[in-house]
This record gives structure tokens, sequence and C-alpha cells, in this order.
């Protein structure tokens, strides 16, 4: 074999790799959309939607604590895929956000979420006093979606979070809200409320 035949199989070898690696790595964070109408869905997985059954947060916090937030749901289909989560801070929204659930929890979940307000923008810590609020609903594989729970905190320097009620709800982690997602408004978010 000459030498420029050798340097053309290597070249295609190390091509092949390459495609093989971008094929690999691109299945493992592509996400498919199911395509089927509501109907087909609703006859795939069930036409009952997902219900928040019991949920519980201190509504006082010191500022740069993390605050938690417990939840009790269930969905008679036993289909429930993600939490959705958005958070209203003066002068800002979160994008709602999709945490996903372990197919363990497709019927029925209880635990907690948490919120890092250390990681909230400096602004809204530096005075010691904010009011937030978190809006949590349960979606299920079919696309129905749960009541909304609203659950207020205000951030105050000396408060002690609450305890959840004992024996309510499991000390289960079920994922942290992302405050990066937050979007604040030129108005600073005056007068406006989700």
């Amino acid at each position: 074999m000459s030498w420029i035949e050798t340097n053309k199989t290597l070249a295609r070898a190390f091509m092949g790799g390459v495609v093989a690696a971008v094929l690999i790595w691109g299945g493992q964070g592509c996400a498919v959309l199911d395509q089927r109408s509501p109907q087909e869905l609703e006859a795939a997985f069930g036409a009952n939607k997902p219900r928040v059954e019991a949920s519980f947060a201190s509504q006082w916090l010191s500022p740069r604590e993390i605050w938690k937030i417990y939840l009790n749901a269930s969905d008679p289909d036993g289909d429930m895929r993600w939490i959705q989560v958005s958070l209203w801070v003066p002068g800002g929204i979160m994008t709602t956000a999709r945490l996903p659930l372990e197919p363990s929890q497709a019927g029925k979940v209880s635990g907690y979420l948490s919120v890092h307000t250390m990681d909230l923008p400096e602004s809204l810590l530096r005075f010691g006093n904010s009011d937030l609020r978190l809006y949590v609903a349960l979606e299920d594989r079919a696309g129905h979606v749960s009541e909304r729970v609203v659950l207020p905190v205000s951030l105050a320097l000396g408060s002690r979070q609450e305890p959840a009620p004992s024996g309510q709800f499991q000390e289960r982690f079920l994922g942290e809200v992302p405050v990066r997602f937050l979007q604040f408004s030129p108005s600073a978010g005056l007068g406006t409320w989700p």
C-alpha cells in the first residue's frame, strides 16, 4: 500500500469515528417530541390529570438560606413526568422550567424541592426583606397539567424556616428550582404580577 493510500484509509477511518461519535453524542442530548394528537396521547397514557394533594413551605426565611418546598401529588393514570416550576421575585419572573420525575414517581410523588436563595440577584438580598412566590404544577405524559399551587415566602433577616408537618411528607429530594432562568423587566416589575 502506498503512502497516499495509507493516508486515505486512515482519513476515512478517522472520519467514520468522528461521525459515529457525533451520532452517539447527539443522540444522548436530543429530545424527541411526541407528535401524537391529544386524543392519541390520552388513549396511550390516560385521560386523568395529576393532582397536588398537599403542599407546604415556610412563609418566612432568612436570606441566603435554602428554601424547602414540600409536595404530595398523585396521578391515577401513573404517567406523571415533570414538575413545572416558576418563581416570581420583585422585578422578575422565571421562565417555567420542567424538573424530571423518576419513573418510580409516575403514580405518586412525595418529597421536596429546593430554592437556593443565595443564587438570587444580590439586589434582592441586599436589604434583607423581599417577597417571593413559587408556582408549582405537575405534568403528565399526555400533556395534562395539575392545578397550580402558589407558595409565598418573605425573606427577612433573623427569620427561621418552619419545618414541614411531621409525617406528612417524605424527606426525598425532587429537584432544585433553577433561579438562573429569572428574567427582569425594565420597569423592575412595578405593578406587575404573573
